[in-house]
């Protein structure tokens, strides 16, 4: 008889888990390519020119409006950023723009989400969760996932811990208006290894 209960329990742990994540679309591998969301900005006030760098390649990913306006600023690479990469942190990614205000520079991850401002698009959306430390995985939905809702977007989203490798899903939830909030929906996979880069 205990074995049974067992059993059942388990049986139905599985199935309401599997559930949960049945009427959330997997996420396009697309999205994985922080350039590809970075290309879909839509930045929320007016702006006559802007560029996204990326110090670690020194390249610039996007970049929208009158370059002419440049002849007017100079622009110099900013010594910090967001999105640290190259370990220890040597490497970053910056916008620069030029508003009524004159040139602006964004060197943090407030500043970036208040750059984006609203949610136009799932890139717009993605991104954020990206720098609260979030990825997606591609192999399974409890942490690369969403649906579109009425207010904005719900995501399962990966945070990745890399000693011991562990994966643990977050609800992420974020309205078009950027307002978001941050729910652990608990690790689904642990690997034992120790994973350094």
């Amino acid at each position: 008889m205990r074995l049974t209960s067992i059993i059942a329990i388990a049986v139905l742990t599985i199935l309401l888990s599997c559930e949960k994540y049945q009427d959330y679309q997997k996420i396009d591998e697309n999205y994985m390519d922080r350039k590809y969301s970075i290309k879909n900005i839509i930045p929320n006030k007016e702006i006559f020119y802007w560029r996204y760098v990326e110090t670690s390649s020194n390249k610039v990913v996007k970049e929208v409006g009158d370059k002419t306006i440049l002849l007017d600023y100079e622009i110099k690479e900013p010594t910090h950023g967001f999105f640290p990469e190259c370990m220890p942190g040597f490497c970053y990614s910056y916008v620069v723009y030029i508003d009524s205000s004159g040139l602006n520079y964004v060197t943090d991850e407030k500043l970036f989400g208040e750059f984006i401002g609203n949610i136009d698009n799932m890139s717009e959306a993605i991104l954020i969760g990206k720098i609260q430390n979030l990825w997606i995985d591609k192999e399974n939905k409890k942490g690369g996932s969403y649906i579109k809702t009425d207010s904005g977007y719900e995501m399962n989203l990966l945070k990745y811990e890399g000693c011991p490798e562990t994966y643990e899903s977050i609800f992420f939830k974020i309205g078009f208006n950027g307002n978001f909030t941050l729910k652990s929906n608990g690790v689904y996979k642990t690997t034992g290894d120790c994973i350094m880069f």
